[in-house]
């Protein structure tokens, strides 16, 4: 078989056999944007931190180690870097707190946000343009990177800056998607969102990354 095509087969099984938990990750995303907009805070960072780790956790053994355990980045790469972000979530939420979630930013930083957040929800829709729509749902390890790094540049300088690197470590190393590799091309939305967060942390001013990582 096709690699890719068989690269799609087993995300297409990991999609309907899990439609359920993809339905509420996607609720919890939603759930997620309304209290950072409308509720930000030491308890609203308190509930993102304990979904952003239990999806990380969620896909780094389902996704990764169970149904992509034929791939070597899957099994050597992929899922161990989605199980440390998650423990990293709970780390953050039981001890330093650094992570403070906002959408508190100037208005054309919070567009950037919007968009990006955005795409992390049309990546099952992009697939459509090259005939495997609606396979990689919002709640799949890609868009949910996308969506958490999103979610992470409004935040900065106020983050956990091991988390930001292994997300955009994974973002950068499906570069190769972008220009056909398993005919991914839905792939840029991550790529592009990492490339915009990385821009975000490198133009804050050098002071403003140690005061986040004496933050109470």
């Amino acid at each position: 078989m096709d690699p890719a095509d068989a690269f799609w087969n087993t995300l297409r099984e990991f999609r309907d056999d899990t439609l359920i938990i993809q339905a509420l990750l996607v609720i919890g995303y939603l759930f997620t944007i309304w209290r950072i907009a409308k509720k930000p805070g030491h308890r609203t960072d308190s509930l993102v931190k304990v979904f952003l780790a239990a999806a990380f956790l969620w896909n780094g053994v389902a996704c990764f180690l169970l149904y992509c355990w034929d791939y070597s980045l899957a099994r050597f790469l992929a899922g161990p870097l989605y199980i440390v972000v998650g423990f990293l979530f709970i780390v953050d939420l039981l001890g330093p707190k650094k992570i403070r979630f906002t959408f508190s930013v100037p208005p054309l930083r919070r567009a950037a946000v919007a968009f990006f957040i955005l795409l992390a929800f049309l990546f099952p829709v992009l697939g459509i343009f090259t005939g495997h729509g609606m396979i990689a749902l919002p709640g799949f390890p890609c868009p949910m990177a996308g969506f958490t790094l999103a979610l992470l540049t409004a935040a900065i300088p106020n983050i956990d800056r091991t988390i930001l690197a292994l997300l955009l470590v994974w973002a950068f190393v499906n570069i190769p998607k972008v220009f056909g590799f398993v005919n991914c091309y839905e792939e840029i939305t991550l790529v592009l969102t990492g490339f915009y967060a990385l821009w975000v942390y490198k133009t804050t001013p050098a002071k403003d990354h140690c005061s986040s990582t004496t933050a109470p």
